[in-house]
């Protein structure tokens, strides 16, 4: 049950590593981080008690609708290539499949529309994401606790996939005489 923190590093990550560097990519970067938590969004329609609920890693947890978000997403910025599909395909992705690998839930519905069967890795879970229930403060510094442990861990693939990616754009540039 990974926290939006690590999601966001990971949809970012996922991006960076797909698109090259080029004016804009940290705007790309920002969007894909969003695309990452994204899925999680079908909270909101348990809060607002659509149908009978049990929303949670539903559909929005499905290869068909982070198809769809990078098509969408594709459109609405304006990065109309296959390469930004798939970026922002990716990205979104990226969240159903942490899930998919860690997840404490009955699973996630990762062929949806095909099969409302709901798949789950039952992997061991790197982070204990257990939090306090005794007072509000406790689970607050838990949950903080947690985002950390998930900075901590994704933060640096984040910057080592940038790192990455920066060089080896400047090295194509050497190689293409485009050097500044």
């Amino acid at each position: 049950m990974p926290l939006p923190v690590a999601h966001s590093m990971i949809g970012a990550s996922v991006a960076a590593a797909v698109y090259p560097k080029t004016y804009g990519w940290w705007k790309l970067l920002c969007i894909s981080a969003f695309l990452g938590v994204l899925p999680d969004f079908d909270y909101a329609l348990n809060w607002l008690r659509v149908g009978r609920g049990g929303w949670h890693h539903g559909f929005t947890h499905s290869i068909v609708f982070a198809l769809f978000v990078g098509a969408v997403t594709n459109l609405v910025t304006g990065w109309r290539s296959v390469r930004a599909f798939i970026a922002f395909s990716a990205a979104t992705a990226s969240h159903t499949l942490v899930d998919y690998l860690i997840t404490e839930s009955r699973g996630v519905s990762l062929w949806w529309p095909f099969t409302d069967h709901r798949y789950k890795l039952r992997g061991p879970n790197p982070i204990d994401y257990t939090w306090s229930t005794t007072s509000f403060w406790d689970a607050a510094v838990d949950v903080l606790q947690i985002s950390l442990t998930e900075l901590i861990i994704f933060g640096p693939v984040l910057l080592v996939v940038i790192v990455l990616r920066s060089m080896s754009s400047r090295k194509g540039k050497m190689l293409h005489g485009m050097d500044d």
